[in-house]
């Protein structure tokens, strides 16, 4: 049971690492934890186990757009009812588990990773579980860890009761769940507009772009609109989000380095200037005009 323990943690943790650098996740990347995660599809227990280790909803799901209650989605039973006893099984013993949502199909398939997730609660008629994505254990309040000396500090207002601090905690997870949830559909959306290709240098590796944020607006949204984002490498949205790139109303580049060295490093970035866009072929997604801000200020010593 040792060994289990260590293999499913293992797992949560490689995940998890993973989401730290991909919005969304690609197959290629889960078949680097040895034979335990290789994208599968439904109920997945691999035989170093005794239980499942993760489930998956694919694109086409019925359930792949629906949260409930916030940070809580809908999982159908699977055809072989023993894996749906595991599951429910899971839910018995707050079996923590990975849970992908596939959110771009095949031929570079990809999933947002949430984990540790718990199933917490199931329904016979309906043929339903319902999969808790705050990644919290039922019933667990999150809390700082206690810090070996205090300090003074100022009063301040905080919660009262610990069903406040309940409250203020789901919330915390509830907003989490969803912006990373719209995040991920959002890259999808505004990359397949933009044919995989940086608007700027046309970098056709899809795994190296970003969809850069137009609008001062990044909030969650009941749909997703393309115009809000615009398809970057990760060098251009980088100089994208330090106003060193801008784009006007005719889309066409301006570049301004703010600190001109002299080595011919900044030349990468002014080879761009003055040139267009990239553009969607749908002219109802290219992006919102957000105008030629202030050039940012010169580096000290400049």
């Amino acid at each position: 049971m040792l060994d289990e323990t260590r293999i499913r943690l293992d797992a949560i943790h490689f995940v998890r690492a993973l989401r730290e650098r991909w919005v969304a996740v690609p197959t290629s990347e889960l078949r680097r934890f040895s034979t335990h995660l290789k994208g599968q599809t439904g109920i997945f227990k691999p035989a170093e186990l005794t239980e499942p280790l993760s489930i998956t909803t694919t694109i086409d799901n019925k359930h792949a757009q629906d949260t409930i209650e916030g940070s809580r989605v809908l999982y159908d039973y699977v055809s072989r009812e023993h894996e749906n006893d595991a599951l429910k099984r899971c839910a018995e013993a707050e079996l923590p588990l990975i849970y992908f949502l596939q959110v771009k199909k095949r031929p570079t398939i990809e999933y947002i990773v949430f984990a540790p997730v718990y199933v917490v609660g199931w329904n016979d008629e309906s043929r339903c579980f319902v999969v808790d994505l705050s990644e919290q254990k039922p019933g667990e309040i999150v809390s700082p860890a206690p810090l070996r000396r205090q300090l003074p500090l100022p009063v301040m207002r905080t919660p009262e009761s610990p069903s406040e601090i309940r409250e203020l905690t789901r919330s915390y997870a509830v907003s989490t769940v969803q912006r990373r949830l719209y995040e991920a559909r959002f890259r999808n959306a505004v990359l397949d507009a933009y044919g995989d290709r940086c608007a700027v240098c046309r970098l056709h590796i899809r795994p190296l772009l970003d969809a850069a944020h137009v609008t001062a607006d990044r909030e969650p949204k009941p749909a997703i609109d393309v115009r809000e984002g615009i398809a970057l490498c990760a060098t251009h949205h980088r100089a994208f989000d330090a106003n060193i790139l801008r784009y006007d109303n005719e889309y066409r580049i301006h570049i301004t380095v703010p600190d001109r060295s002299g080595d011919g490093e900044e030349a990468m970035l002014l080879v761009f200037d003055g040139r267009e866009l990239h553009l969607p072929s749908d002219e109802d997604q290219w992006p919102a005009h957000p105008g030629i801000a202030a050039a940012p200020a010169p580096f000290a010593g400049s």
